[in-house]
């Protein structure tokens, strides 16, 4: 099952409630200190989330999301660490914790998240007088403890250099004390070791102490440059108008109301309500179809084992009747790509290779195959694809994301079940506020899975009833494409396409 944040629920974790309470020093606070302190300690503090101490988790992180008390629909900890979303579960870049661990922190949640209060702690006086020194020895370490990973890797060739110095001198010495082993077999290299000067030693054991100084350094600098990467990568978190949506960051489009499906059709219709249009604008302007496949295009249904060489995401999009041809020239539907990967700035560094669609139909069907691999060791294969509306130059990723398609595939004894569900859905007309407020286009009249009335009469020419200004502007749609402007009745408004 998955909850609202993304959480896998385990199976069987509700069924026999726990032998005795959860208890907060003994089972929780060890957790933190293995996998959460790291990044949200004193001395990091990731996303402005401290789980150090109860007053600190308290107050939450950046996003304002509940850490303490809450359910576990809407605790943001449990959610966080409970889900199979690469880019949304806890630890980062860490490998999840394990089934035990997640299952003491659901239990702890159900519980209230209690957590004893800092006065609850010993007394000073009780603590061991070598408590301090260890601690500041602990804090040192913890902090340059990214240095003393980087240089472990030259640490043997430093050794190797104080053992071949150590060697030279005792064989140095054994020649000039004329020790018996000294005249046998290694009287030779004793001879040689005997006019190695101690001043010539001690600048060789300088210079791997002035290297082994100098690998450290440049592990500080790789550590402060990994800081800044994450200070700027949480920078365009917070700053990002997606974090503050109802989809959140990265976005995740709203599920529609409909059953759990593998394979399913999505009509678009037109973002415009204006009077000169078909039916004031309420009509289809294209058809989306999402099915699973493998790697011949065959489709895959419930009940079908999953592929040996991996699954596929079938994207087809069909061109609705009567519509502008504008909107589906060759320029314009060659803008579109496929990405699971989020870029969150309209210009970001290409991080994988988009797919783009191929034709089906000159000027009417596209379709694109997306891979997503095979089921894990848990048996399922979760993932997100955005559509993207844009350009690629240069590796540089210029695009929005206009939808998403959502994937969550479960699998027994290497067949698909019924609990599998593959949907889409767009990101709406709004990205700050749902597109249902008053003066926006409800889904069910612009994105829905429920059919959209086509258009089967004349309909307006002009470019900006149609919604074309928006993509001429962006260099989507050369301006002599779209259609011969018409001058709209005095006073009537020509709203601009929201998409």
């Amino acid at each position: 099952m998955v909850s609202p944040t993304g959480a896998q629920e385990l199976p069987g974790a509700d069924k026999a409630p726990p032998a005795k309470p959860v208890g907060f020093l003994t089972d929780i606070q060890p957790i933190f200190v293995k996998h959460c302190l790291k990044c949200h300690g004193s001395e990091k503090r990731s996303g402005g989330l401290r789980l150090d101490a109860q007053r600190f988790a308290a107050s939450g992180g950046d996003s304002g999301k509940p850490i303490l008390n809450g359910t576990l629909e809407t605790n943001e900890l449990y959610g966080r660490i409970a889900s199979s979303e690469r880019t949304y579960r806890m630890p980062k870049n860490a490998d999840p914790l394990s089934r035990q661990e997640i299952e003491r922190i659901k239990q702890w949640v159900e519980q209230g998240t209690p957590w004893p209060m800092e006065s609850t702690a010993p007394p000073a006086s009780k603590i061991p007088f070598y408590e301090n020194w260890l601690s500041s020895a602990a804090a040192v370490a913890e902090r340059y403890r990214f240095e003393y990973s980087y240089a472990t890797r030259y640490a043997v060739v430093f050794l190797l250099i104080q053992a071949a110095l150590l060697l030279v001198a005792r064989a140095k010495a054994a020649h000039y004390k004329h020790r018996p082993w000294a005249n046998g077999r290694a009287r030779s290299f004793c001879k040689w070791c005997s006019r190695v000067t101690t001043g010539e030693m001690s600048l060789v054991w300088l210079c791997a102490l002035a290297a082994g100084a100098l690998v450290v350094m440049w592990g500080h600098q790789k550590k402060l440059e990994i800081q800044l990467a994450s200070t700027q990568v949480t920078r365009v978190h917070v700053g990002s108008i997606w974090t503050n949506s109802i989809y959140g960051f990265p976005p995740v489009p709203i599920r529609p109301n409909h059953p759990k499906q593998v394979a399913g059709t999505y009509y678009r219709g037109n973002c415009e309500r204006n009077p000169a249009l078909f039916n004031n604008g309420n009509y289809l302007t294209a058809i989306f179809r999402v099915e699973l496949c493998d790697s011949q295009h065959k489709a895959v249904q419930i009940g079908d084992p999953a592929p040996d060489d991996g699954l596929f995401v079938r994207v087809e999009i069909e061109r609705a009747p009567g519509t502008a041809d504008a909107l589906f020239s060759q320029e314009l539907m060659a803008s579109v790509f496929f990405s699971d990967t989020f870029y969150s700035s309209a210009s970001e560094t290409a991080k994988d290779q988009p797919l783009r669609l191929e034709t089906l139909e000159p000027a009417k069907r596209w379709v694109v195959y997306f891979p997503i691999g095979k089921p894990d060791a848990m048996s399922k294969l979760t993932g997100l694809i955005y559509l993207y509306t844009g350009r690629i130059e240069n590796e540089t990723v210029r695009g929005d994301p206009h939808y998403g398609i959502k994937y969550t595939l479960v699998f027994q004894d290497g067949k698909l079940t019924k609990e599998s569900d593959l949907w889409m859905n767009s990101f709406g007309n709004a990205v700050v506020t749902p597109p249902e407020l008053p003066g926006k286009i409800p889904y069910r009249e612009w994105f829905d899975d429920h059919p959209i009335p086509a258009i089967t009469g004349e309909n307006s020419k002009d470019p900006k009833l149609l919604g074309l200004e928006e993509y001429i502007q962006k260099g989507l749609i050369k301006r002599e494409q779209a259609a011969p402007s018409q001058q709209p009745p005095e006073g009537d408004k020509t709203p601009h396409d929201d998409e």
